[in-house]
């Protein structure tokens, strides 16, 4: 009897101690969220505006890379156009390719 309680306290501890660990840090999560980054921080954007200002800022080779990337990063337009009115949801095609994607 005494084998089973000692073999129970070693796996079922850790187990419990884990799990509360993980209940206390999503808790904590969910209270107090993590601030977004404001974009002006950027520092893509932060060169790009002091280039158009006629400011000169140094800059490495990383910088100029990373720069390129961002200019050749297809960016999704914002903006919806339906054809039929406004929406009361999402398009039916969307469902349609969807259903046709899934598995």
């Amino acid at each position: 009897m005494l084998t089973f309680f000692t073999l129970f306290t070693i796996v079922a501890v850790p187990i419990l101690f884990f799990m509360l660990t993980w209940v206390v840090i999503t808790a904590y999560r969910l209270f107090f969220p993590e601030e977004t980054a404001d974009l002006d921080l950027d520092p893509t954007i932060f060169r790009r505006e002091a280039t158009e200002k006629g400011i000169t800022i140094p800059v490495g080779v990383r910088e100029i890379r990373e720069d390129q990337r961002h200019q050749f990063v297809q960016h999704a337009d914002a903006s919806y156009f339906y054809a039929h009115g406004d929406s009361e949801g999402l398009p039916l095609s969307w469902f349609e390719d969807l259903h046709d994607r899934r598995n």
